[in-house]
């Protein structure tokens, strides 16, 4: 029967999976796992193989993380930008907004690591958690409304 509501329950769950599969913050998810892919291995590597400090380092793969992620935001995460007439700008508050979750990011590893005693990695991980939400948030609310 068409009107009896059956098929609406049955498909209701696929619409909302599909929905957000073709969601911004889908996409944010996707550029942000291939951001933080880079910035984690600069992170490491720096660290582990040339010896650097773990705070110096996470500034190194951050800044990488950054510039994947600015050309994946303009291009595919984001449709709506308020500064595509003037991308000078755009980077520019795209660069400030970075290196506010650059100064968290920096907070949360050394307090996770040197007060909590959690390995760098972990710590790593889970500022990224943090920092993710509120370039999301502070993205979306100032550049890409």
């Amino acid at each position: 029967m068409e009107g009896d509501g059956r098929n609406t329950l049955i498909f209701w769950p696929l619409n909302r999976i599909r929905e957000f599969y073709r969601s911004e913050f889908f996409r944010y998810i996707v550029s942000g796992s291939l951001a933080f892919i880079c910035d984690f291995s600069v992170l490491v590597f720096s660290t582990e193989v040339l010896g650097a400090h773990y705070l110096v380092s996470n500034i190194g793969g951050y800044l990488s993380g950054m510039i994947v992620s600015y050309f994946i935001n303009i291009r595919w995460v984001f449709r709506n930008r308020r500064f595509v007439s003037t991308q000078g700008w755009e980077f520019i508050y795209f660069t400030l907004i970075v290196f506010a979750g650059l100064a968290l990011s920096e907070l949360i590893l050394y307090t996770m690591t040197e007060f909590v005693e959690v390995h760098y990695t972990i710590s790593k991980i889970a500022s990224t958690c943090f920092v993710f939400l509120f370039n999301f948030i502070v993205k979306k609310w100032l550049l890409f409304p």
